[in-house]
């Protein structure tokens, strides 16, 4: 007789309940899930109790200089050779806390209360675990990374002058090194006190090989120099520049005659009977070649003939022409006249006969109303003067030179003599007009 099953109660598995465990063992996704849950308590067990004193090391941690730099900063001073520096730290602690550790749960600085002035130094570093859990963990540096040299000092600036230095450049024959000069003109520095007062001149030195008969440039490096003139290496001092571009201009050499010229001369004037000396007859210059191959004769000032005087010595300011420089800095010249050839007359002139009015427009009429121009004061040869009346002479009036405004006007004329060039007026003169308009 067979045996019947005994219940759950019994404490004997149904034949059911044995079919539905034999069925999930048998599955491989069951039995995959149970290893791993298996294996994470196993873990965690390990860890936890058995692996309690874990030891870790965390490679190519950075040392942050600024943390804590208030405690030099306050004294003026700057690191200067700005050091980047990395270092391994060692954690030990539980090994589910030091498991899950990286290089960006580390403070690692300097330590700078030993820091009282500006040198070199040895630092002790420090290193503090920021980590969840930190104060269950010990960290340590490897002895090879526990210090570091730091250079302390007062950082400050500079500015200075970039001076063109031409070294082996020779100018061509019967041309001149009119100047040189650097872009940008000056050099900002910035670097410790103590390289910053080493330096005196900054120097962008020029070299060219060949002959320079013109404008020349080139980009050439800077040096910096101390008040010996030797170079002075930089360490930690930056500059804004490193380079400078280099023009030099070069300017052709001329021995010109000087000239004067006249201003409100007759038409037609003769000048050759002004007879004058100038305190200088020549005047080294130079300039660009074209512009000196152009150049006859250097007309250096102007004389005003209306305010001319016998016997009287001008002084003249040298005003050059654009481009062209003096080579002697001459600023002014003497100008003295002859004056024995010359002798004066005073006519009184009618002016209903004496004044011609030229580039009247159309539509205009102009009437003088002046009877006459008194005391018209003429220079010229004695001989000349002598035969001259009141009817040789003209008294011009140019439209062309006015603001045309009809109504009375009085106008300045121009005095010639149509038969004698040599002959000009000293002084101002007017007539008075009225102008109608007859549109």
């Amino acid at each position: 007789m067979n045996k019947q099953p005994v219940n759950s109660a019994g404490g004997e598995k149904k034949p059911t309940q044995q079919l539905r465990v034999a069925t999930l063992l048998d599955n491989n996704r069951a039995r995959f899930a149970i290893s791993l849950v298996l294996a994470l308590f196993a873990w965690m067990y390990v860890t936890m109790v058995i692996q309690t004193n874990t030891v870790q090391t965390i490679t190519n941690i950075p040392v942050d200089f600024s943390y804590g730099s208030v405690s030099y900063t306050q004294q003026g001073l700057s690191i200067v050779n700005q050091p980047e520096y990395t270092v391994s730290v060692v954690a030990s602690g539980d090994g589910y806390l030091i498991g899950n550790l990286s290089k960006d749960d580390f403070i690692v600085y300097p330590d700078y209360s030993s820091v009282k002035g500006s040198g070199e130094m040895k630092l002790r570093l420090n290193v503090r675990c920021t980590a969840s859990g930190s104060n269950a963990i010990d960290v340590s540096l490897k002895k090879e990374n526990s210090t570091v040299n730091v250079i302390f000092d007062t950082v400050g600036d500079l500015k200075l002058p970039i001076t063109v230095a031409t070294r082996n450049v020779t100018i061509e024959e019967g041309y001149i090194l009119n100047r040189a000069v650097a872009l940008p003109g000056e050099v900002n520095l910035t670097g410790p006190v103590g390289e910053l007062e080493k330096i005196k001149t900054v120097v962008a030195e020029f070299d060219v090989d060949g002959k320079l008969q013109g404008n020349t440039q080139v980009r050439v490096p800077l040096k910096y120099l101390d008040e010996e003139g030797h170079e002075v290496p930089f360490t930690y001092t930056t500059s804004d520049v490193n380079e400078a571009e280099v023009s030099l201009t070069v300017y052709k050499l001329a021995e010109m005659p000087i000239s004067i010229s006249f201003v409100n001369k007759p038409l037609g004037f003769d000048e050759s009977v002004l007879k004058y000396s100038l305190s200088q007859e020549s005047l080294r210059v130079a300039g660009p070649a074209d512009v000196v191959d152009r150049l006859g004769e250097m007309a250096v000032g102007t004389i005003d003939l209306s305010t001319f005087a016998l016997d009287k010595v001008y002084e003249l300011p040298v005003t050059l022409p654009n481009g062209i420089v003096s080579q002697e800095n001459l600023k002014r010249i003497n100008v003295s006249f002859d004056c024995s050839g010359l002798s004066t007359k005073t006519l009184n002139l009618p002016a209903d006969t004496a004044v011609e009015v030229i580039n009247l427009p159309s539509g205009y009429t102009i009437a003088v109303e002046s009877e006459r121009i008194h005391n018209v004061e003429l220079y010229g040869p004695p001989d000349v003067l002598e035969g001259l009346t009141a009817q040789s002479v003209v008294a011009r009036i140019d439209i062309d030179d006015l603001s045309l405004v009809v109504g009375q006007q009085n106008i300045a004329v121009s005095i010639y003599v149509p038969s004698a060039p040599q002959v000009f007026a000293v002084g101002t003169y007017t007539v008075q007009c009225k102008i109608e308009s007859n549109g």
